[in-house]
């Protein structure tokens, strides 16, 4: 059981933008108080550069869709936070989501219908339960997000999610058979079949020498070489010299030295991992009293305060991708600097991280949805015009959270190009490119080239698809 979790612990922490609990980086945020913001946005229903996200109206559930009752909008987020083995994890999307429905409920709620939230906890282990309340219970899931993601089609009718006709905007998607499934559309689209590459060409472009030859190390577990192999296409792509994949224990090492030394043997210059901040610091503690002078490259969910727990020096120098707009730049991007307002207001003991950021941005795609349904459908709010809706977003960037992106239907669906990247300097995050108003800074502070997404041809066919569905 408990190598279940880990497996399911792990394969979280390499979603496309995952991470855990980001108190240090938050540390580091503008706190500067805007509590008259606040209320004047609960008032206008105005998130960032998005109007009228929430307020007054008389719109209504279609009827046999409403879950629990028509009298509100019944809405699942998908949490694993009550596991014992993992406690709080995805705690910071459930926070983001009660922030959102409270901010959106003063103000008059979506079209005038209120949220009620309705935690699905699957506690790592026991998603159908949780599937099976879902299929009871609610209008739609939102917002949320299982390790375990690809145990919701159970085949059975009470709980497999295409059965019930559910219908999901997530905070994010993780294993194929999820994020190429069709019932879904993600704000950040994570599928299998595609990968970005900007941040390793943007990388290779500052440290030409350190890039030359790539090292992966990857916890060595099924779910996890789908995104080795994504990083390994990516490297390939732009001509790196891929000389080692490094498999490692899912549980961690208890002495990370022969990782250490298969590094520095196969010459790599650069490492990037696939697992947890916890694994790589330890990991790079060792590399760098071996003597390694290469430099890591790691991906969204090292945004994290576990990265620094093997001391600052251990990460100096570390680069970090980054998708959504970092909270050490909060001043400068009103959106983030809301997100962090109401979670300050709404829930005082939240969890600030990349994965609440992104379902904050959920949270906006289904109300916008919602709300354009209303108004399509003589005030009717149903699960194929929301889905239809969501789907003709372009450019997606939540009121100015993340990145444009597009959330395109599963078979459209495809990675942005967009990136950024931070560097860890003395114990803090500090951005390193593209700089500000620079040559590569494509609008909000992040590089998106045309030629910045690889093709994974070899994952097609692996989302769990309902061909009665219309989308």
């Amino acid at each position: 059981m408990v190598v279940a979790a880990t497996i399911a612990a792990v394969a979280l922490a390499v979603s496309a933008c995952g991470a855990s609990g980001d108190k240090k980086a938050a540390d580091g945020a503008d706190n500067t108080t805007t509590t008259t913001a606040v209320t004047s946005t609960s008032a206008s229903g105005q998130f960032g550069d998005l109007k009228g996200v929430c307020g007054k109206g008389n719109a209504r559930v279609k009827e046999g869709e409403s879950g629990k009752g028509a009298d509100k909008l019944y809405i699942g987020v998908a949490t694993d936070r009550s596991s014992s083995i993992r406690p709080g994890l995805n705690k910071e999307m459930w926070d983001a989501s009660v922030a959102f429905t409270d901010w959106c409920n003063a103000a008059g709620g979506i079209a005038g219908l209120k949220i009620e939230p309705v935690e699905l906890d699957a506690a790592l282990l026991d998603v159908p339960k949780a599937m099976t309340e879902a299929c009871h219970s609610v209008f739609a899931m939102v917002g949320g997000g299982w390790a375990q993601d690809n145990l919701q089609f159970t085949g059975k009718d009470d709980s497999d999610f295409h059965k019930c006709g559910l219908v999901d905007i997530p905070g994010y998607a993780v294993s194929p058979e999820k994020a190429d499934s069709n019932g879904q559309v993600q704000p950040v689209p994570n599928p299998g079949t595609s990968v970005s590459n900007t941040w390793i060409r943007d990388f290779a472009k500052l440290y030409p020498e350190q890039s030359k030859k790539v090292a992966i190390a990857y916890a060595q577990l099924p779910a996890l070489e789908v995104v080795k192999e994504k990083y390994a296409a990516a490297v390939k792509d732009l001509g790196l010299d891929l000389v080692a994949q490094i498999p490692y224990s899912a549980v961690g090492m208890t002495d990370w030295t022969p990782l250490a030394q298969q590094v520095i043997g196969s010459g790599a210059g650069t490492l990037m991992w696939v697992g947890e901040a916890g694994n790589v610091t330890s990991a790079l503690a060792k590399l760098k009293e071996q003597g390694w002078k290469g430099r890591a490259l790691l991906e969204t969910n090292m945004y994290d305060p576990l990265l620094f727990s093997q001391g600052d020096a251990a990460v100096d120098g570390t680069v970090v991708r980054m998708t959504v707009h970092p909270v050490e730049e909060a001043s400068k991007w009103p959106a983030t600097r809301q997100y962090l307002d109401l979670l300050k207001q709404y829930v005082p003991d939240a969890k600030v991280a990349p994965l609440g950021i992104q379902s904050m941005s959920a949270w906006l795609l289904f109300a916008v949805s919602a709300d354009a349904c209303a108004k399509a459908n003589g005030g009717v709010i149903d699960r194929t015009c929301l889905l239809e809706q969501a789907a003709a977003q372009k450019d997606w960037t939540g009121g100015g959270l993340h990145s444009a992106q597009d959330p395109a239907r599963f078979d459209e669906a495809t990675s942005s190009s967009c990136s950024m990247l931070m560097i860890v300097k003395d114990g803090k995050f500090e951005r390193l490119y593209p700089k500000l108003d620079g040559t590569d800074d494509d609008g909000g502070g992040f590089h998106c080239p045309a030629n910045g997404v690889t093709k994974v041809p070899a994952n097609a066919g692996k989302g769990v698809v309902d061909p009665n569905r219309k989308i």
